[in-house]
């Protein structure tokens, strides 16, 4: 059984960076370009791989804390790429029943990782139970937002861009983050920062280009 960990994990390890590498390059290169298609049905694999792993790993360690940001993060790369053939719920489009059951189980988890941080707070104030918190929180609103177009069809034609956007860096950020803890976990460094750095440093950078990107589909085409 051991073994079998250690290749887990080490499939997990290489799985990861691949993630990290190919979820930059999709950042930088041009949207939609062949590139940017290319890096990202990489970064989807590798994130796949990812998340299969982590619940395997996790179920084997009991680490109720990958378990949840394998979730989170995958959560959000899945529903990332499910909205680009969704792309016409503003005529009328209907999600599917995986999407719906995708969203309904990233809820339910995240709801858990509430409970289990309100669980931690009643034997102590620990950061961990607030960041347990706070993460399922987040969770549940990711879910949220995935399907509330699925009920109120959106208007904006550009609806799936900006989905695509949101939470395909949702999912990068989950992943440095889970990358961030595991190597301060190594380095026995007892610190937040690890888990709200990426955070910090992510959410900026989606409202900046969601700002850019509803100027630059916004202005006319010039004749």
């Amino acid at each position: 059984m051991a073994l079998f960990f250690k290749i887990i994990i080490t499939i997990h390890i290489i799985a990861g960076f691949t993630s990290l590498a190919t979820g930059l390059g999709a950042i930088v290169t041009q949207k939609g370009g062949k590139r940017h298609l290319q890096l990202g049905k990489i970064y989807f694999t590798g994130m796949t791989v990812v998340f299969v792993t982590a619940l395997i790993a996790s179920s084997y360690k009991l680490n109720i804390f990958l378990f949840m940001i394998a979730f989170l993060s995958y959560y959000s790369v899945f529903a990332g790429v499910r909205i680009l053939k969704l792309k016409k719920l503003h005529k009328g489009q209907k999600a599917t029943r995986i999407d719906w059951i995708a969203a309904g189980l990233n809820f339910t988890v995240n709801l858990i990782f509430i409970i289990v941080g309100i669980v931690f707070m009643t034997k102590g104030s620990n950061y961990f139970a607030y960041l347990s918190v706070g993460f399922g929180l987040l969770g549940c609103f990711i879910s949220y937002r995935n399907v509330k177009p699925f009920i109120h069809p959106p208007t904006d034609k550009f609806h799936w861009w900006f989905s695509h956007l949101r939470n395909m860096m949702a999912g990068y950020i989950a992943t440095c983050t889970a990358f961030g803890i595991t190597i301060a976990n190594r380095l026995e460094i007892d610190s937040p920062l690890p888990w709200i750095l990426p955070t910090l440093i992510g959410v900026p950078l989606i409202s900046y280009w969601k700002r850019t990107y509803k100027r630059k589909f916004q202005k006319p085409i010039a004749k």
